[in-house]
């Protein structure tokens, strides 16, 4: 293997970063760094994911667009990462032109699987992600990490035919092409494409990001 590549999650920048941030950038930096020991041509990306609900949230209680609001706090990340010493190959924010042309260009290949459904269910602001009815009823309808309550939202989203997939996922799996370590997660991988995949919500109204 001559090429290496890794990524960071993006963290919502809705607040300033904290210890697990530091954590995950630092283990990042030190896996990046070994390979490039081995004389591997390594790229390395972090960046800051700038869309979502509590982003908006957090720019409307203090009186800013989430434009002005993420253009704000950026820096602090950028400052972050200079004060741990990571040395990544770029930075992407999901508001910039790079991450925009990308997402577009892939959403044009994968347009023959992309349909505009509706979806109404259980959300956690805080999560950023929608959970099953069997789950918001055993935590009482309050989301577990952030103590409040799940919100129903009924809306119209773009959704991705994942079920479509389920098969050739799951040779790939089999037939070793693909990994996923460690080995009881793909377990469990294979497992739930037993089941049968659900197609995925990939957007969220505009109306939410504002």
């Amino acid at each position: 293997m001559k090429t290496f590549y890794i990524a960071t999650a993006i963290p919502y920048v809705n607040a300033a970063p904290h210890i697990g941030h530091a954590l995950d950038y630092s283990l990042a930096d030190v896996l990046a760094r070994y390979h490039k020991q081995l004389g591997q041509d390594v790229f390395f990306q972090v960046g800051t994911d700038e869309h979502g609900t509590k982003i908006a949230e957090k720019a409307k209680e203090t009186g800013k667009t989430p434009e002005e609001f993420v253009n704000e706090i950026v820096p602090v990340w950028h400052d972050f990462l200079k004060k741990l010493n990571v040395d990544y190959t770029a930075f992407l924010r999901t508001t910039g032109d790079e991450h925009q042309k990308t997402a577009q260009y892939v959403w044009r290949q994968l347009k023959d699987y992309i349909y505009k459904g509706n979806y109404e269910g259980w959300y956690c602001v805080g999560c950023e992600c929608f959970v099953s009815p069997t789950e918001a009823a055993a935590n009482n309808g309050v989301c577990p990490i952030h103590k409040k309550p799940y919100v129903k939202l009924s809306e119209q989203n773009y959704f991705f035919k994942l079920s479509a997939f389920g098969e050739q996922i799951k040779a790939s799996l089999i037939a070793g092409e693909t990994k996923i370590v460690p080995a009881f997660r793909q377990k469990e991988t294979l497992q739930l494409i037993e089941s049968g995949l659900d197609d995925i919500s990939i957007s969220r109204p505009k109306k939410h990001l504002e």
